[in-house]
């Protein structure tokens, strides 16, 4: 039940032990988000959340509360090595006003966070007060260790940033692989993802983007952003993706003259945007006149692709 669920939860967070907690096959109607919460400065313990599959074991949020809230320290003194592992699962109609992640929220600061082989429906993140929020589906943070979604299938969820997945670090790196998103919004920044990186790699390798839309902005697909990193973005299909302003497909923002975006072997078809329909990069985001590098090779454009240049 979700109070042995609770239960579980809350007996890994304190038993200092690596943890995989089993949930059987079912639905589970969740009415209180489940929180697992570590901060003890102990270098932090693995912790495996593993369900009977996506079409077996569901957890559903009635659309009134976030599904699963973990947090390992998101600060130096946060739990190093605390690993995160959620797999096989479906979350269904969460919603979280004010923060972040309606179906799940992982945070942490030397981390790994793996989400794989699940599927991510009809949740929400929205602001009621304050600044905007991310990640409806899904919000990651690991400021410099690895975050990795791979497999998994999002649609129809919305947040004002991220509709499908939010993804942040600071050094480490972030690979979303093998994903299908359909049909998610996003009110401002990337209806499908939106992704950000300091100086860590980014990889958007293998996926499906359709039918995804950034309402009142950028990146209806893709929104990506890099301060002196790498964005890597190779064999994807962006189709029927819309944005309000830049980047129907993907919306590409990179910040120093050192920042990297490889744009490779993607399909882009019937994608919309004020400017760049299926592409828009902005390679001088820091104003300097001298534009970051921008390798675009072997990609398909049904409609075109718009540079913003030093």
């Amino acid at each position: 039940t979700p109070v042995q669920f609770q239960s579980a939860l809350t007996e890994a967070q304190s038993n200092e032990e690596d943890d995989t907690i089993n949930v059987a096959a079912g639905t589970y109607n969740i009415t209180s988000t489940l929180t697992y919460s570590t901060n003890n400065g102990d270098n932090g313990h693995k912790l495996t959340i593993q369900g009977a599959g996506a079409d077996q074991t569901v957890l559903n949020g009635g659309g009134s509360v976030q599904i699963l809230h973990i947090k390992t320290g998101c600060l130096e003194f946060g739990d190093h090595g605390g690993d995160i592992t959620i797999k096989d699962m479906a979350f269904r109609n969460g919603n979280c006003f004010d923060c972040f992640g309606g179906g799940v929220c992982v945070c942490g600061f030397f981390i790994n966070i793996t989400i794989k082989d699940c599927t991510f429906s009809k949740n929400s993140a929205r602001k009621i007060h304050g600044l905007p929020v991310s990640g409806g589906g899904v919000s990651a943070c690991s400021s410099h260790g690895t975050i990795t979604i791979a497999n998994n299938t999002f649609s129809e969820n919305s947040s004002d940033n991220g509709g499908g997945v939010d993804a942040h670090s600071v050094s480490g790196t972030i690979t979303i692989a093998n994903n299908k998103f359909s049909g998610n919004s996003a009110n401002y920044y990337g209806g499908g993802i939106d992704v950000n990186s300091d100086s860590g790699t980014i990889t958007i390798a293998n996926n499906t983007f359709s039918g995804n839309s950034a309402d009142d902005s950028c990146g209806g697909g893709v929104e990506v952003y890099a301060e002196s990193g790498r964005i890597t973005i190779t064999n994807n299909t962006f189709s029927g993706n819309s944005a309000n302003y830049y980047g129907g497909g993907v919306r590409g923002y990179l910040w120093y003259d050192s920042a990297t975006l490889n744009v490779y072997n993607n399909i882009f078809f019937n994608n919309t945007a004020n400017a760049g329909d299926d592409l828009y990069v902005n390679s001088d985001s820091d104003g300097n006149y001298i534009g970051s590098i921008v390798n675009l090779y072997n990609n398909d454009f049904s409609g075109n692709a718009d540079f913003g240049t030093g």
